[in-house]
């Protein structure tokens, strides 16, 4: 049986504005790079993850359980849908604004990014994967003080989810990416040139994106690509039709 990926986004879906443009650029670069080994997601497709919403019946009780929430946990905590999508609207009513670029090799900052400066972060392979990068403007103009994205990601923990980029209850995350596509047998002076081409752009080239509820949807799909989708559902609009996922 295919492994089902449930995941709260954002972004997903048409790009327009600011956003496409910098999508189209940055994949354009990359392209012109790395040719036929560069595969760029559709722009559709390509999308911010807030958090997993994924789960499996604990044959034990029955309940739905996140197996990442256990294993670092210890307990089979049952998810709660509704409490989930509550916490949702309650951190992105009103919106939060995401700047993505902007950042200098040697640019003050107010902040790390898994240890990082933010420059080398806001684009980098990982894996096979180009990931590009953003962070709450809050966090940008105050520091490490205020990073709601990781509070969003915690508060899940009241509704059974775990982030799985929390790898213990202390961790934190208020990382927005969102993977523009992958390479295939690229050798790493080719990635590192495409690496380097796009941060210098993003430099010179930030944007704001809003991020509001209205923004966010639940995708099911039988990829971490989330291409096909098997279910697409907006928060808040969809509600019922995403609640009986769970059933």
């Amino acid at each position: 049986m295919s492994v089902r990926w449930t995941t709260a986004v954002a972004l997903f879906g048409a790009k327009e504005g600011p956003l496409e443009d910098l999508l189209r650029a940055v994949q354009g670069i990359v392209s012109d790079e790395l040719g036929e080994k560069f595969h760029p997601y559709t722009l559709e497709q390509i999308h911010g993850t807030l958090i997993g919403l994924d789960f499996v019946i604990d044959q034990d009780s029955g309940l739905l359980i996140q197996e990442h929430y256990s294993e670092v946990t210890g307990s089979a905590t049952p998810v709660v849908p509704e409490e989930a999508l509550a916490i949702l609207r309650s951190a992105l009513e009103p919106s939060l604004r995401v700047r993505i670029g902007g950042f200098g090799p040697r640019s003050a900052t107010t902040f790390a990014s898994r240890g990082e400066h933010p420059y080398h972060r806001m684009f980098s392979v990982q894996g096979d994967a180009f990931v590009l990068t953003g962070w709450p403007l809050v966090t940008i103009e105050r520091g490490s003080s205020q990073i709601p994205l990781n509070d969003l990601r915690r508060s899940m923990n009241k509704a059974g989810l775990m982030h799985h980029y929390h790898r213990s209850m202390t961790d934190s995350d208020n990382d927005l990416y969102l993977v523009i596509g992958h390479h295939e047998a690229s050798p790493g002076h080719e990635t590192a040139a495409a690496v380097s081409k796009v941060r210098s752009y993003l430099a010179e080239h930030p944007i704001e994106v809003d991020l509001g509820i209205e923004q966010v949807t639940v995708v099911v799909s039988e990829s971490r690509t989330l291409a096909p989708t098997l279910f697409t559902g907006r928060v808040p609009a969809d509600e019922k039709a995403i609640l009986k996922l769970f059933t």
